[in-house]
């Protein structure tokens, strides 16, 4: 009984072993590029700019990028669930400010060179903030934060960079806040 069984499938199996090989051929050639370099991202436009062109202006965090992922906040659902105004920061002469989910911030910084800048330990204010708001919770976003070390203005938005570990960047990208 198990010499018809296996006969059985043979006979079955046998007759369309081209037709994978010939489908294996077409479906996966060897040249043929993983779907992650199908989805490509406009060419990022560092624009040349001063460290006064970024001072007094909300900007909103709109993604943070990982090695291993991207975050990324859907301002809109956020402003129809009344969180419009959160994961902000501004850059003043004397520091930085902004909200996180819910509590305010504040730190001074030293800027460094050019594109260079230290922020000193961030204080903030101590409602409950155990929210998590597009997978971000605001005591990540502090952690983020505070590792920021470099800015640039790119595509029009604000870059803040941080390097916790080496090979590992951190992108925290802002637009600037839309009041319309």
């Amino acid at each position: 009984m198990t010499g018809c069984f296996t006969h059985k499938y043979i006979n079955f199996f046998v007759p369309l072993l081209p037709v994978f090989i010939f489908w294996g051929c077409v479906a996966l050639p060897s040249t043929a590029a993983p779907v992650k370099r199908i989805v490509t991202e406009a060419q990022p436009e560092v624009q040349e700019s001063n460290f006064g062109e970024i001072l007094n202006i909300l900007w909103e965090l709109r993604e943070i990028r990982i090695n291993y992922g991207i975050t990324e906040l859907d301002r809109a659902a956020m402003a129809e669930n009344g969180m419009g105004d959160v994961f902000i920061i501004q850059f003043t002469e004397e520091g930085i400010n902004g909200k996180a989910a819910p509590n305010r911030y504040f730190s001074s910084f030293e800027l460094l060179h050019e594109h260079d800048f230290r922020l000193r330990p961030i204080v903030s204010t101590l409602m409950a903030a155990d929210i998590n708001i597009g997978g971000l919770m605001e005591n990540e976003y502090y952690w983020y934060l505070q590792r920021v070390s470099r800015w640039n203005i790119v595509n029009g938005g604000l870059e803040l960079y941080a390097y916790p570990e080496p090979d590992n960047e951190i992108t925290l990208r802002y637009t600037r806040q839309d009041y319309n």
